[in-house]
C-alpha cells in the first residue's frame, strides 16, 4: 500500500504562522487510515525533505501570504508556487525551495498538494491564532479529509 503523509509547517510561537501546527495538533485527534501519517515539520525547512520520503501522495499544511483574502483557504500545486519563494511565510525559503529540492533527490516525485490558509500577519513570540485564521482550522481539517477520501 502507498503511503500517503500530511506534512504540517509553522512556529507556533509566532502568532498565524503556527496555522500549520494547529492543524497538526487537530489531525492527530483523528483516526487515519493506516496508509497515513501525519508529520509535525515545525520549521523544518529542508530537514523536511526526509518526510517526503517513501509515500505517493503528500499534502503540505502552512500559512500564506499574498494568495487571498485573509481566513481563505487555498489548494495549490507545486506549478502555483513558481517565482513566489518570498510569498510564504516564516521558514526560510520555505515550501517553493523544498520543492526545487525534492525535484533533485527524488524521482518519482510524489503527487503534492499544498493547503494553506491566508494569515493576517507573523507576530514574533505571540502565541494563538487571530480569529479569521482560527475559523479556517475546521474548514481546513474537513478539506483535508476530502482530498485523501478522493
Amino acid at each position: 500500500m502507498d503511503a500517503r503523509h500530511i506534512i504540517c509547517f509553522g512556529n507556533e510561537l509566532h502568532g498565524d504562522d503556527g496555522f500549520g501546527i494547529r492543524i497538526y495538533t487537530q489531525l492527530c485527534r483523528l483516526t487515519w487510515p493506516k496508509d497515513v501519517e501525519v508529520f509535525n515539520a515545525g520549521i523544518a525547512g529542508l530537514n523536511a525533505l526526509r518526510l517526503l520520503e517513501d509515500c505517493s501522495q503528500a499534502i503540505l499544511v502552512d500559512a500564506l501570504a499574498n494568495f487571498g483574502n485573509v481566513g481563505g483557504i487555498c489548494v495549490l500545486r507545486p506549478e502555483d508556487l513558481a517565482g513566489r519563494q518570498q510569498k510564504l511565510t516564516g521558514h526560510g525559503l520555505g515550501i517553493p525551495y523544498l520543492l526545487e529540492a525534492v525535484k533533485v533527490i527524488r524521482q518519482p516525485l510524489p503527487d503534492i498538494l499544498i493547503v494553506g490558509v491566508e494569515i493576517a500577519a507573523v507576530k514574533p513570540f505571540s502565541i494563538g491564532l487571530s480569529d479569521k485564521t482560527e475559523q479556517a482550522v475546521p474548514k481546513t481539517i474537513r478539506l483535508i479529509r476530502n482530498l485523501l477520501s478522493e
